[in-house]
């Protein structure tokens, strides 16, 4: 899946009282990823990350994520 708004991921999880390392352990992934994710620089995340953090940031998929990178520009993998 697909970030649509990086910062709305930050926004949404200092909303909800957690540090990028609270949310990393419910989701399962590290605080450097989380951090990548927030700041634009990673913004492909697997469909098992994309269901966690909208369970624990209590957000609809739609609104933060689509599909994937290569869908979202159009590139397709060779």
């Amino acid at each position: 899946m697909f970030v649509k708004d990086p910062g709305s991921l930050r926004r949404r999880r200092m909303e909800k009282g957690l540090t990028q390392q609270q949310l990393a352990a419910l989701v399962g992934a590290t605080q450097q990823y989380i951090s990548l994710l927030e700041s634009g620089k990673d913004r492909d995340c697997s469909d098992r990350v994309t269901s966690r953090l909208c369970r624990w940031l209590e957000v609809d998929r739609d609104d933060y994520f689509e599909g994937s990178r290569r869908a979202a520009t159009g590139a397709r993998r060779t």
